[in-house]
């Protein structure tokens, strides 16, 4: 007697960090300006199924970190030698030895497949980017492999674009904004696509602290006419990923924003580089993100599990609606509460009576 089958499994038991709620997407790719960008399938000791890897492989990642002056020879063979006894990957007998941090298997698996991982960056490598953005710091972990599924969707949404241009916002503030709008900034420069990172929170800027960079010039002194608007004033985080932060904090946010400033000068970026990613404020803090959406074109809303309500969503849909702008689909941001399971119970509760739990940073 033959048991049914069992349907196949539809989402994974590990559910992500982040989750985007989107539309019926398209599955055609043919008219997107991204459809041959995606960075190809590589097998790589982090990624693999198998607990062992081909001596090939292993001879080539020993040869990889010795080239980059991580390991010696010496030191290799005893990964080596650890890994086949506990029929393990070679990253994770070289940590288990304590020759390697996780971050100097990720840094040269980055070289070795021309994939991008950032963790440092100026000169020197004295500016560190903040370990919240963890797809900077553990690219293949699964909320980074959120985020770039994340991206993939709006590759499909944006179509034929010479330049994709997105405003991220959200109902309220500590929803997960501005740590989305990074994320997303650092997945498409993974794609070796230049992407600028602009902070347009003028009335709350943190871009500059979660890429540890100067404050003191940016998009305010830009708008001003103190500072010239090139990418040459931006800051280089990677060859592909700038970041202009917000600069210091003018007393009419709203007026230095409105057209045609901002999108004067998103029109002369446009003829560098090929994504522009802008973090605004929520917009129960003011009209500017009302202000900045016409202008950049693109639209991501941004929502948070047990604090964003229903209505406050439907407002600001509404808001960006009536300034005629194409919202690319809204992004569910869960964060779970580590400290006590029933905080997000009490974040609930609290809710339904128009009343937020503060997240801590």
């Amino acid at each position: 007697m033959s048991l049914p089958k069992k349907p196949p499994r539809t989402t994974s038991p590990n559910s992500p960090f982040f989750q985007s709620a989107f539309n019926e997407l398209d599955d055609s790719r043919a008219n997107s300006m991204f459809a041959n960008t995606e960075t190809p399938s590589v097998l790589t000791e982090e990624t693999g199924d198998a607990p062992r890897q081909p001596a090939d492989l292993t001879n080539r990642m020993g040869q990889a970190f010795i080239a980059a002056k991580k390991l010696t020879e010496d030191e290799v063979i005893r990964i080596i030698q650890l890994q086949q006894r506990k029929r393990i990957r070679f990253g994770e007998a070289a940590i288990k030895l304590g020759l390697l941090s996780e971050e100097d298997v990720h840094e040269v698996l980055a070289q070795q497949f021309n994939y991008q991982t950032i963790a440092k960056h100026g000169d020197g490598s004295k500016k560190r980017i903040s370990s919240r953005l963890l797809i900077s710091h553990s690219p293949y972990s699964a909320q980074a492999e959120a985020i770039r599924r994340f991206r993939s969707e709006i590759m499909l949404r944006a179509g034929e674009q010479p330049c994709l241009v997105i405003a991220l916002t959200s109902p309220n503030a500590k929803e997960g904004k501005s740590h989305l709008s990074a994320s997303l900034a650092i997945a498409f420069a993974q794609l070796n696509l230049k992407t600028l990172l602009l902070d347009a929170n003028l009335r709350k800027p943190s871009l500059h602290q979660l890429f540890d960079v100067s404050n003191k010039t940016g998009l305010s002194t830009m708008l001003a006419g103190r500072t010239l608007p090139t990418l040459d004033m931006s800051h280089a985080i990677t060859n592909f990923l700038h970041v202009i932060p917000s600069g210091p904090k003018p007393p009419n946010p709203s007026e230095i924003l409105s057209a045609p400033n901002l999108s004067e000068l998103l029109d002369k970026f446009k003829q560098e580089v090929k994504v522009i990613i802008i973090d605004t404020p929520p917009t129960r803090v003011g009209a500017d993100a009302q202000i900045i959406a016409p202008q950049a074109g693109n639209v991501i809303l941004v929502c948070r599990k047990d604090q964003t309500t229903a209505d406050n969503l439907r407002v600001a849909y509404e808001n960006i609606d009536t300034a005629s702008v194409r919202v690319l689909g809204t992004f569910f941001n869960t964060v779970p509460d580590a400290l006590d399971p029933t905080v997000g119970r009490i974040r609930q509760w609290l809710g339904r009576l128009g009343m937020t739990l503060p997240y801590k940073d």
